[in-house]
């Protein structure tokens, strides 16, 4: 009868398991990269960026424009075929086909198309910085998963002594060799450990849906994050400490952060002679195609008006001609947006330098982040490996009876609050490497 249940129980785990999906770090940066709103958003400004940088190369075609007209005329007016006054009624109508092409004009059409070209690609410039910030937060997220898990496993390794250790006195309290409140002073402990426990477990939950949320996954999937090989571990732990000015020397010629602004500045300089096009004379060559028909056209002794396909081939007009227009004054615009494009230039200018003193900023305080987070790991270890003697040590006085309850529980905590400082440390460390990785465009793994 066991049976049925047991095999229901098993296939429900196993489903549980197979749910289950294991990510990895270069895992959770792609799909962030695909699936984040905010990048998407990006892309598609890439994209109409595109389609008007292709538009703009459209303005060296002539245009080409058909229209017509039709209109009833009531009273007295002037026959638009004959141009003679009429004082009757007619309907009349007309067909127009113009063109016209821009042969100069200051400039102005070359310098929108290379505007637009320039306006391209700082539009993929500001979509790779993205792409850079969003790969950043995917980091911290990652690396914020596996220290929460990392504090559970010490929570969880913490019940466990903390149990044996009940165990064990209970047995001690019974055989009358050890006093009844060490076994009070053991239970309080347990549960101090177990309302540590719920909170770590509370921020592995949360840690989670911060990274799903990144990567844009079901808040309600099952997912686990892949923990590296310790040997990838140790080469973080360890790595050489890049120099500062090296690290920014790098970010300023490469990052996409900063490269934007340079391609700013060429966008803002074909703004500005755009702005002046306007001073300049403007030379179009035009031409048109015209036809009309008057029902109050008559033939010469004629009582009908002329047929309408008559008067269409007798109407026709061509024009071809070449078109010179010469500014003199303007208010005082063209000026006005060349001192506007010159401000918009000076800003452009100021935003880069002021990135770029704050990415010395950051870069130099990443660099000696790094350097403190290895001398706290360092002193973390050793503190740990002190604080684990100190606990075998009164851990074997506590079972001789030579020690109290309060001594015990004492050094319990004091090794595990050294393991947390040591997780801490060995993260935080990580982390800080990876800033200066980003900083250097490596590879986003460990």
């Amino acid at each position: 009868m066991l049976k049925i249940p047991f095999l229901a129980c098993f296939i429900a785990f196993s489903g549980l398991v197979s749910a289950q999906r294991v990510v990895t770090l270069p895992d959770c940066v792609k799909l962030a990269a695909e699936q984040n709103l905010s990048l998407r958003q990006n892309a598609a400004g890439v994209e109409l960026a595109d389609k008007a940088a292709n538009q703009s190369r459209l303005l060296l075609l002539p245009n080409l424009n058909a229209g017509t007209s039709y209109f009833w005329n009531f009273g007295y007016t002037v026959d638009p075929v004959t141009n003679l006054p009429l004082a009757n009624n007619f309907q009349a109508n007309s067909y127009q086909l113009t063109a016209g092409l821009n042969l100069f004009s200051g400039g102005n059409v070359a310098n929108t198309i290379l505007k637009s070209r320039v306006d391209m690609e700082v539009a993929k410039m500001n979509y790779q910085a993205n792409i850079e910030n969003v790969q950043f937060q995917v980091i911290a997220a990652y690396l914020a998963v596996m220290f929460a898990e990392e504090q559970l496993k010490v929570a969880d390794q913490k019940i466990a002594t903390t149990e044996a250790q009940l165990s064990d006195t209970r047995k001690l309290v019974m055989a009358g060799a050890a006093p009844e409140g060490n076994v009070l002073a053991i239970e309080a402990q347990l549960a101090q450990d177990q309302l540590t426990q719920i909170q770590a477990q509370n921020q592995v939950n949360q840690t989670y849906l911060d990274l799903k949320l990144l990567i844009q996954a079901d808040p309600n999937e099952n997912i686990q994050v892949q923990y590296p090989d310790v040997s990838r571990f140790d080469m973080v732990l360890y790595a050489p400490v890049p120099s500062a000015q090296d690290v920014i020397d790098y970010a300023v010629t490469h990052r996409a952060s900063i490269q934007v602004f340079d391609l700013q500045l060429q966008s803002d300089a074909y703004a500005r002679k755009i702005a002046g096009a306007p001073a300049y004379p403007v030379l179009s060559m035009f031409g048109q195609l015209s036809t009309n028909y008057s029902s109050a056209s008559y033939p010469q002794f004629g009582i009908e008006a002329l047929p309408f396909n008559e008067q269409i081939d007798n109407n026709l007009s061509e024009v071809v001609g070449i078109s010179l227009q010469i500014p003199l004054f303007n208010n005082g615009q063209v000026m006005m947006s060349r001192q506007n494009a010159d401000l918009q230039i000076l800003n452009t200018q100021l935003n880069r330098e002021i990135a770029i003193n704050n990415l010395r900023k950051t870069v130099t305080q990443a660099v000696n982040d790094v350097i403190a987070a290895q001398a706290s790991y360092n002193a973390a270890q050793k503190s740990f490996t002190a604080s684990e003697s100190a606990f075998d040590f009164a851990e074997k006085k506590f079972k001789a009876g030579t020690a109290s309850a309060f001594e015990y529980t004492n050094a319990l905590n004091a090794r595990a609050q050294s393991q947390s400082l040591l997780v801490q440390a060995k993260y935080d460390l990580i982390f800080k490497s990876k800033i200066i990785d980003y900083y250097l465009d490596k590879p986003i793994d460990f």
